[in-house]
């Protein structure tokens, strides 16, 4: 055996074999492209870094002066009958400052733990005017992300506003953040829902209260061809998280947008009706029946009087003239004021209805003790059945009742004959 033997490595270089790094061909690392039409390209906004990883955010500010249809965006009003009609303390005790308009846009309408609010807007006052700012989820796995940036974003407010997020909205995010192992930021909040105000207001005078409706009917204020249907948001969504292409995604965030602009307009414009009702519901009688139907509710009595007074004043269609002169009667008849119940039931008597007639025959009867004219006023309501009853079927236990007490009237008047 040589004792020179030829090393590996000369073997190697014999059969024609490269060694060493240099001869290496490197290929260079592609850089990580973002999609071609990501929603930085439809949007204009930011990254804001969490705990949990980044969420997009897309702010807008909107002076004083800004209106939204007829309503202005910013308007400092007193918000103690709100507060009061809403169960909500610190919305009395607050600043409009303290206030957050907040709405979702999710990937189902139905709710459930399987659906995502994959956009989130909140709105509120600054000493700019009013900030609107959105919350972006690209995919499902930046959720955290997206609920710690809005959780740090509610952190001065104390109360959220919103249009029937009682129900929807906050019950979901609610639901978001335990199923993500985070406490809700809206636990301590108090929480108004102006829809349900809006059904309370304007149940008689509008078909329908729905947000749109009420933009239009309220605020006369009219979305432009941006605007995406609800119903097809959660498709878009899907679309874009198969596609990466969030283009179709900007008219998801102005209808958001103008969810939240309607929001606060009507916000404020509710809250300055229910507080000067008189002067800002001129023209309009059944607005003013309305809110003093809430006053009542409230215990406001004397107020609610004024107001029932004032739409009666202002004319209603016979219907709605009914009802509210009955519910004037039944309050003053409450306050004591029997004198001013009778008139009002003697006044509604003249439109042919029964129910004015039959409360009249319980006056005489157990207050002033005319037995003789509480039967006229039996015997008048009964007449008017035929044409207060459509069906015989809801006509026939009235009718019985009426009789009953006509027959117990007669007795009293023979029995007082007797006596005389």
């Amino acid at each position: 055996m040589s004792s020179d033997p030829e090393s590996l490595a000369d073997k190697l270089k014999s059969m024609g074999m490269q060694l060493g790094a240099q001869h290496v061909k490197v290929q260079p690392l592609k850089p990580v492209s973002k999609p071609k039409h990501g929603i930085e390209t439809v949007v204009s906004g930011y990254d804001l870094p969490t705990q949990f990883g980044e969420s997009f955010i897309s702010e807008q500010t909107f002076l004083d002066s800004h209106q939204h249809g007829c309503l202005p965006l910013c308007t400092d009003v007193a918000l103690d009958v709100l507060s009061a009609w809403g169960s909500t303390p610190q919305l009395k005790d607050s600043a409009l400052r303290n206030v957050v308009f907040v709405d979702t846009e999710t990937s189902g309408l139905m709710g459930g733990t399987g659906t995502y609010a994959f956009l989130v807007g909140i709105g509120y006052r600054t000493e700019d005017g009013f900030r609107l700012v959105q919350f972006f989820m690209r995919d499902p796995g930046q959720e955290a992300a997206l609920l710690a940036a809005l959780e740090q974003w509610l952190a001065p407010f104390n109360v959220v506003v919103t249009f029937n997020g009682k129900t929807f909205d906050v019950p979901l995010l609610n639901t978001r953040y335990t199923l993500n192992r985070m406490g809700s930021p809206f636990a301590g909040f108090d929480h108004l829902d102006v829809l349900q105000v809006a059904r309370k207001l304007w149940r008689d005078r509008l078909a329908s209260r729905a947000l749109g409706d009420l933009e239009r009917e309220i605020g006369r204020f009219y979305r432009t061809g941006e605007e995406v249907p609800g119903y097809l948001i959660p498709q878009l969504y899907f679309d874009y998280l198969k596609s990466g292409d969030a283009r179709p995604l900007g008219g998801i965030f102005y209808h958001n947008a103008m969810d939240i602009l309607s929001l606060a307009a009507l916000f404020n414009h509710v809250a300055a009706l229910v507080k000067e009702p008189v002067r800002l519901a001129q023209g309009k009688g059944l607005d003013l029946a309305a809110i003093a139907r809430m006053y009542e509710e409230l215990g406001w009595l004397e107020q609610a009087a004024g107001l029932y007074e004032a739409s009666l004043n202002e004319g209603l269609d016979e219907p709605f003239f009914i009802k509210t002169i009955d519910r004037y009667a039944l309050l003053r008849r409450k306050q004591g004021d029997w004198e001013k119940a009778v008139m009002l039931w003697e006044k509604a008597v003249e439109h042919g209805q029964y129910l004015p007639c039959v409360e009249l025959a319980k006056y005489y009867e157990h207050r002033s003790r005319n037995y003789r004219e509480a039967l006229l006023w039996t015997e008048r309501a009964l007449g008017l059945l035929d044409r207060c009853f459509q069906y015989e079927s809801t006509r026939r236990p009235v009718e019985l009742a009426l009789q009953q007490r006509a027959q117990r009237l007669a007795r009293k008047l023979a029995l007082r004959a007797l006596l005389e």
